[in-house]
């Protein structure tokens, strides 16, 4: 590691060689390999960037702050940075990723100085890229700009965009493609069509150009040679006059250098602590029953049975419990690429036709169509069923990916339903609903169907009742007439230790109901409880200016009720990553900080 251990910022590479940046490689994918064996992370892109990223270090100058006379690189998905750190000082924060308060799984401006934007959702470099180049350009500053894309994001509808307007000026501007023919799974779409074409240099320097930018090609992203000479390349593209931006091109593989990751299904795009040697361990998504996977089989079980229930991700399949629906029904299980706008615009037009169209999201990106789903889904009422995974806290993929801002979207849709199945069965119930007949007030209209990314608690049958109540209702967990405890269903578990919190520390018995319905609120059965109990805590994982607490809140007013409502939700409009108990006590939505707050409010004895 004699060369990687003397890097503590980008200028300590310029003066090396050739083949001592050859020699700078391979110590990092050797450093990366044992590193995220060891603590998870994105392994896959990262192994694939790793000479394009030194290549780009050594000939621009990258420098920490947009605003300096020299080179700003912003990378689009921040999973693909990691040699980025590296080359930036943050070796020695290898060992914390995964940890509370550790190193970021993707490039984040709260991390370092030379990372400029948080970069964990797909498509964004080029119009920021484009604007900090504007700025440049307009105040005769040196040097260029750096929008690293790649790994299937060059398909987002923001990525195109930018694209299209940045031709419009010379801007001191450098699109760099990393084109690893992935997103998660494999690209699809003309994009991919021209990209993946045997003569793809030809035909994407006719369509680049033909667009108003600059071309240089890299047929192989590992050739240290092809990759300086490509970039003194660009830099003179660059120089000529009347020259707009400039794209360089890269062809680059996915997990370079790690043999699993060549049979791979997504080439390694995450996992888990690993074996490098044996695969042990390789596992990107949980072990053990989970709620995506109930979506998979219940899919699965309807779309044997109907030909006319089709199931569309964008570039999520295996988050979303499709991946084997698409190897049954390749032409109904449909992965439309890292388009999540487009993903629902198509929903909408299946629908038209008669298609009992299901659309698997993880939340994160599902904000991403917000208005598509207004415009496109509730205005006219199409009967299309969203699957949202992850909703709640998201673990370690950065305070973007929480789940913990779509009560407030999504409640603020037109004329749909909103239903948080936060139990097995729950969920299962609600799929097989929403495709029965018999359930006319439920299959109607466009319906959201939330969940957790978690895996289902194992004890789940031991707190539930033995029967299903009927989905219209509110469910009763547990018994009680001092107090009711209302919980959106990733918080039925704190609700229970909470009441036992309660019954045992002040002898008083709370009742315990699972909402499920988010919108509308379930009047029938809900607002008698509220009747019948003076004391009322509403528990969610969601911000509490936005969430189902202040819903609550104004039916309560509306009803001109007298119980009084202590409503334990998110003050915070933004957590960092990590596990979610410490979230939760951070947020101060676990079972004592709520007990606490009772008690203050209630002035029990404590």
């Amino acid at each position: 590691m004699k060369r990687l251990n003397a890097i503590q910022q980008p200028n300590d590479i310029k003066q090396l060689t050739e083949s001592e940046l050859v020699q700078l490689a391979s110590e990092i994918r050797h450093f990366l390999i044992d590193s995220i064996s060891q603590t998870g992370g994105h392994i896959g892109a990262n192994l694939g960037v790793i000479e394009l990223t030194i290549a780009l270090h050594h000939a621009f100058n990258i420098q920490p702050t947009a605003a300096s006379d020299g080179d700003s690189i912003l990378f689009d998905v921040g999973h693909q940075g990691y040699t980025h750190k590296l080359l930036t000082g943050r070796m020695a924060a290898f060992d914390t990723l995964n940890q509370m308060g550790g190193m970021s799984r993707f490039v984040s401006n709260h991390e370092s100085e030379y990372d400029l934007m948080e970069a964990s959702h797909a498509g964004t470099a080029i119009p920021i890229a484009c604007g900090l180049a504007f700025s440049k350009l307009q105040n005769a500053q040196q040097g260029s700009v750096l929008a690293f894309i790649g790994d299937g994001s060059m398909v987002e509808g923001m990525a195109f965009e930018g694209l299209n307007f940045s031709a419009e000026y010379q801007l001191p501007l450098f699109i760099v493609i990393n084109d690893n023919g992935m997103s998660i799974p494999p690209n699809v779409g003309g994009l991919h069509n021209l990209f993946s074409a045997p003569d793809w240099q030809r035909r994407c320097a006719n369509w680049f150009e033909g667009m108003g930018f600059g071309y240089v090609s890299i047929d192989d992203g590992h050739d240290m040679s092809k990759l300086l000479e490509g970039m003194e390349k660009a830099q003179q593209v660059a120089k000529q006059p009347q020259t707009g931006p400039v794209v360089i091109h890269v062809k680059t593989e996915k997990g370079r250098g790690l043999a699993l990751a060549h049979n791979h299904p997504y080439k390694l795009h995450f996992s888990m602590p690993f074996n490098p040697e044996t695969g042990e361990g390789v596992a990107a998504t949980l072990t053990g029953k989970t709620y995506q996977g109930i979506v998979g089989d219940a899919l699965m079980q309807h779309m044997e049975e109907d030909e006319t229930v089709y199931a569309l991700t964008p570039a999520t399949p295996y988050a979303s419990g499709v991946e084997a629906l698409m190897k049954a029904f390749p032409k109904r299980a449909i992965d439309v690429g890292m388009a999540e706008q487009h993903a629902v615009g198509m929903a909408a037009g299946l629908a038209m036709a008669g298609i009992k169209v299901f659309m698997c999201f993880q939340s994160t990106f599902m904000q991403r169509a917000w208005d598509q789903l207004f415009h496109d889904i509730c205005f006219p009422k199409h009967p299309v069923t969203v699957i949202s995974a992850r909703s709640g806290f998201a673990g370690f993929d950065g305070p973007t990916h929480h789940g913990i801002y779509d009560f407030g979207l999504l409640r603020t849709l037109p004329d749909i339903k909103i239903f948080y199945a936060g139990t097995a069965r729950d969920l299962q119930a609600i799929m097989q609903a929403r495709l029965a007949d018999s359930h006319a007030s439920i299959t109607q209209g466009p319906m959201i169907v939330l969940h957790p990314y978690e895996t289902v608690p194992t004890q789940e049958e031991s707190y539930l009742p033995s029967e299903l109540t009927p989905l219209e209702e509110v469910e009763i967990v547990c018994p009680g007439d001092d107090g009711l405890i209302i919980a959106v269903a990733n918080q039925l578990q704190t609700a229970i230790a909470l009441r036992e919190k309660i019954m045992s520390e002040q002898k008083q018995t709370f009742k315990v109901v699972n909402l499920r319905w988010l919108k509308p609120l379930p009047l029938k059965t809900l607002v008698p409880l509220l009747q019948t109990h003076k004391n009322v805590i509403s528990l969610e994982e969601g911000l509490k200016d936005t969430g189902i607490g202040v819903a609550i809140n104004q039916l309560i007013n509306k009803e001109q009720l007298t119980c009084d409502l202590l409503v334990s939700a998110l003050e915070q409009g933004i957590l960092p990553a990590g596990d979610k108990q410490t979230l939760a006590q951070m947020g101060a939505i676990d079972t004592d900080s709520v007990y606490h707050q009772a008690a203050e409010r209630w002035e029990w004895q404590v």
